[in-house]
C-alpha cells in the first residue's frame, strides 16, 4: 500500500480528482461549523431536545431516500448531475437558515440539507466516481487524501463554529441573531462548491447506459449487499444516537457552547489527520476488517465512558477519543464498499448501504432527544455504544478474511 504524505497527492490524482477534492473541502468547511452550531441554534430558537431531533429525523429520512436513489441513478446516468444537485440543494439549507426563523422553513431546509451530496467520500456518487477513475489497489490512498483534505476544511469550519460570539460582542448583536452571518459565509462556500464541480469530466456518462432489459436495479451482488447493509444499519442507529445530539448535551449539562465546542471538534479533526498516516501500517498488521472492528469496540467503549462522567475536563478529552477512532477508519470503509460489488454496481450498492444506514439512522435522533427529556442525558450514548460494538462484531462475522 502506498503511503501518502500531507503534502502530496497519490498517483491518479487527475484535474478531475483534484476539482472533486476541492469542492468536497469547500462543503466541508460548511458542515464542520454546521455539526457544532446547528443544535445550540434550535435550541437559542426554544426548541425542545424532541423537537429538534424530530428535525433531524426528517432530514435523515430525506438522506435515507437521496442516497439510494440518487446512487442507483448515477450508476445509469452518469455522476456528475447529481453532484451538482446535491451542491444546490446544499446551498438551498443555507440560505434559508440565514434568512428565516420559522420553524416549517428551518425544517424545510433541513430536509433540503440532506438532498446535499459529497459532504464526505463515502457517499454513493462520490464513491462510484472515484471508483470510476481510480484502480483498486490505489483506492485506499485516495480516500485517505481526501479524509485528510476534508478533516483539515471540516476543523477550519469548527473553529469558525464560534464566529457567533465574537459577532456578539463585536457588532453588539444577540447571540441568535449573531449566528445569521456565519449562515451566510455557510451558503457562500457551499456555492462555491457547486462552481469547482462545474469543469470535471464525468467518465460514467459516456459509458453508463440505460440497461436493455430497463430495470433500475441490475444486480448480481444482493447478498453480499444484504450483508453490507445490515452492518451499515447498526452503524446508523448507533452513531444517530450519539452524533444528532452530542453538542447539545455539552450545552445542557456542562453550559458549554459552540464558542468551545469548535475549537474541540476542530482538535480532533486536525488530530485525524495524522491517525490518517497510521493507515498503512495498521492494516498491514490487523488488515482491514481487524481495524474496522476493533476501533469500532474502543469507539463505543469511550462514548460509554464519556455517559457516566460529570467532570467536564474528563469527558471533553473522552469527546476527542470518540471522534478519533469513529474517523480513523473511514478511508478503509469506504475503500472496502468500493471493492465488494462489480464496478458497475458500486454507487447502487453504497447507496443501498446508506439507504439501511440513514432509514434506521432517523429513528435515533427523535429517539434521543425524547430520552433527554423522559429519562437522562446520558442513556442515547449507552444505547449508541451497544449498537457501534455490535456493528464492529458483523464486520467480523460477515467480511473477515478466510484462513487459508
Amino acid at each position: 500500500m502506498k503511503r501518502t504524505s500531507l503534502l502530496s497527492l497519490p498517483r491518479g490524482f487527475d484535474r478531475n480528482l483534484k476539482l472533486l477534492l476541492f469542492s468536497m473541502a469547500s462543503r466541508r468547511i460548511m458542515m464542520g461549523f454546521l455539526q457544532v452550531v446547528r443544535v445550540i441554534y434550535f435550541s437559542l430558537l426554544g426548541f425542545s431536545p424532541l423537537t429538534i431531533g424530530l428535525i433531524l429525523s426528517f432530514s435523515s429520512v430525506v438522506s435515507a431516500l437521496r442516497h439510494i436513489s440518487f446512487g442507483v441513478l448515477s450508476d445509469r446516468y452518469g455522476r456528475k448531475p447529481f453532484l451538482l444537485m446535491g451542491a444546490v440543494f446544499s446551498t438551498s439549507r443555507l440560505l434559508i437558515f440565514a434568512t428565516t426563523r420559522n420553524f416549517w422553513l428551518l425544517t424545510l431546509g433541513q430536509g433540503l440539507g440532506a438532498m446535499g451530496e459529497g459532504a464526505g467520500a463515502g457517499q454513493p456518487v462520490v464513491s462510484g466516481y472515484i471508483a470510476d477513475r481510480v484502480a483498486l489497489k490505489e483506492r485506499v490512498s485516495t480516500f485517505s487524501t481526501l479524509a485528510v483534505t476534508n478533516a483539515i476544511a471540516a476543523s477550519i469550519g469548527s473553529v469558525i463554529a464560534g464566529l457567533p460570539q465574537m459577532f456578539q460582542n463585536l457588532l453588539g448583536l444577540d447571540l441568535l441573531t449573531a449566528h445569521i452571518p456565519l449562515f451566510w459565509i455557510g451558503a457562500s462556500f457551499s456555492a462555491l462548491s457547486f462552481i469547482l464541480l462545474l469543469p470535471i469530466h464525468d467518465e460514467a456518462a459516456e459509458e453508463t447506459k440505460p440497461k436493455e432489459d430497463g430495470r433500475m436495479f441490475k444486480v448480481s451482488s444482493w447478498s453480499v449487499i444484504a450483508k453490507f447493509s445490515l452492518v451499515r444499519s447498526t452503524s446508523g442507529l448507533g452513531w444517530g444516537l450519539v452524533e444528532s445530539l452530542l453538542t447539545l448535551y455539552f450545552f445542557m449539562r456542562f453550559a458549554v457552547g459552540s464558542d468551545v465546542l469548535g475549537p474541540l471538534y476542530a482538535a480532533t479533526r486536525l488530530a485525524s489527520i495524522f491517525t490518517y498516516l497510521l493507515i498503512p501500517a495498521v492494516v498491514s498488521r490487523v488488515g482491514e476488517i481487524g481495524t474496522l472492528t476493533l476501533s469500532r469496540l474502543l469507539s463505543a467503549t469511550a462514548i460509554a465512558a464519556l455517559a457516566f462522567t460529570n467532570w467536564y475536563p474528563l469527558a471533553a478529552v473522552l469527546l476527542i477519543a470518540f471522534r478519533i477512532l469513529i474517523m480513523f477508519p473511514m478511508p478503509i470503509r469506504q475503500s472496502f464498499a468500493t471493492s465488494i460489488v462489480d464496478p458497475d454496481e458500486t454507487a447502487t450498492a453504497i447507496g443501498i448501504g446508506n439507504f439501511a444506514r440513514m432509514g434506521v439512522r432517523s429513528i435515533a435522533p427523535a429517539f434521543a432527544g425524547y430520552m433527554f427529556e423522559a429519562a437522562s442525558l446520558s442513556m442515547p450514548f449507552l444505547i449508541g455504544a451497544v449498537f457501534m460494538a455490535l456493528n464492529g462484531l458483523l464486520y467480523h462475522a460477515y467480511f473477515r478474511p478466510e484462513k487459508k
